[in-house]
């Protein structure tokens, strides 16, 4: 079989191509995925293979690709994305974070995990299947998007409200961390809420003429983490499945312990506050922003009915929710015929059956299945995501690389 020789030829241009991505600074913000897209634009040039560059915004380029196979069948979408977290603080790095450099069997650099490795799969494994087009059945489709990493608006969002024709597809595979040890078919919301406290302020020995902002934050916050103890409406269905033992195990050990537990939970987290001028002065005013992850089975309106009973207690904050991120969880059939593809190919790899699972981050996933499209993540662990030192271990990047070919192929085999 043709796929099984590429990988083991590969293998070093797949490590050249992720360390020569890495290089690249997608960091968004600010945004400027130019010179990530034209490197993809220049491999695929090299391949062979026509794309299309689809720029709402100048500085965030995206790329469509697709062919048709050599019979009629289903169409299969790819999605990777080619923005990144910004590094952050330089000096918690013990490399540049754009280095590429591979240590100990581990790429290292900004987006390694987030998702360069995800995006390289896909990549190679358009690459891989044009070749092999005659035999298969259908379309397939690369969709390479630069703004997942700020709601998406000018990536995958746009690209469905303006392109659908040639981007919807019938199921979707998408590579971002999400731990060899499980499928993701499924992903909890983001909900992103600003909170500013607004008092009169003055002087810190004074606090009989003002109430405090941050004092009223600080009582806000603690408000808000009782949110966590929301009962959701998950679907039976989806309970059992992600109760079962093999599962929470599989869960804990890709996630971290302690993930198994809050799947079917919201959870908030207190992103950003900002308060005060002085030591010795009362703020007058302190911002609070909140990212509150939403399960299935707990859609926003209740969330935000329940926010609402709590601003009762406090008159001087007023609300904000950024638009785009007031989404509910979205999640696909877990026993769909990708998910089966996925788990059959893993077990033969790692002699482990993945379970299928819903997410704790968000992707850009949840575009197609609001629009009623399946689509399922398989990618590397996540660990170390967003964090100083990100980096990828070669073992994995090549299993995911290998999967999504393989899964690919499978899917348009039986079309």
């Amino acid at each position: 079989m043709e796929l099984m020789n590429w990988f083991g030829s590969d293998r070093d241009i797949w490590v050249r191509f992720l360390q020569d991505f890495t290089r690249i600074d997608t960091s968004n913000p600010p945004g400027d995925t130019r010179a990530g897209a034209f490197f993809l634009q220049r491999f695929l040039d090299e391949q062979g293979l026509p794309y299309r560059i689809i720029a709402p915004q100048e500085t965030m380029p995206n790329l469509i690709s697709t062919f048709a196979c050599g019979s009629p069948g289903r169409h299969l979408v790819l999605n990777g994305h080619i923005d990144v977290f910004p590094p952050g603080d330089l000096s918690l790095w013990t490399r540049n974070p754009w280095c590429g450099d591979i240590v100990e069997g581990k790429i290292f650099g900004r987006g390694t995990v987030d998702m360069k490795c995800g995006t390289t799969a896909s990549v190679f494994t358009y690459v891989y299947l044009s070749r092999l087009r005659k035999r298969l059945k259908g379309r397939l489709t690369l969709t390479l998007v630069s703004d997942e990493e700020t709601k998406g608006r000018w990536g995958t969002g746009y690209l469905l409200e303006n392109c659908a024709e040639e981007v919807m597809g019938d199921c979707v595979l998408n590579g971002e961390p999400s731990s060899p040890l499980t499928v993701r078919f499924g992903e909890k919301s983001r909900l992103w809420l600003i909170f500013r406290v607004k008092t009169p302020g003055g002087h810190g020995a004074y606090p009989h003429r003002s109430a405090s902002a941050t004092r009223i934050a600080a009582h806000l916050i603690c408000d808000l983490e009782k949110l966590e103890s929301l009962e959701p409406k998950t679907p039976e269905r989806l309970v059992q499945l992600l109760n079962r033992p093999e599962t929470r195990a599989a869960i804990d050990r890709g996630l971290g312990e302690g993930a198994s537990e809050i799947i079917h939970r919201l959870t908030v987290n207190i992103g950003v506050i900002h308060g005060g001028v002085k030591v010795n002065m009362l703020p007058g005013e302190c911002l609070i922003e909140a990212d509150v992850r939403l399960p299935v089975g707990l859609d926003k309106e209740a969330l935000l009915a329940e926010v609402g009973a709590i601003l009762k207690k406090y008159p001087q904050v007023s609300l904000e929710h950024p638009p785009g991120l007031m989404l509910n969880a979205t999640w696909s059939d877990p026993d769909h015929e990708m998910v089966k593809i996925l788990q059959d190919n893993v077990e033969a790899s790692l002699r482990f059956r993945p379970p299928a699972i819903i997410s704790l981050g968000g992707t850009d996933c949840r575009f197609w299945r609001l629009k009623g499209v399946p689509a399922y993540v398989y990618g590397p662990s996540p660990e170390g995501m967003g964090k100083p030192d990100e980096k990828v271990s070669l073992e994995e990047f090549f299993h995911v690389l290998k999967i999504h070919a393989l899964s690919a192929h499978d899917y348009l085999s039986r079309g």
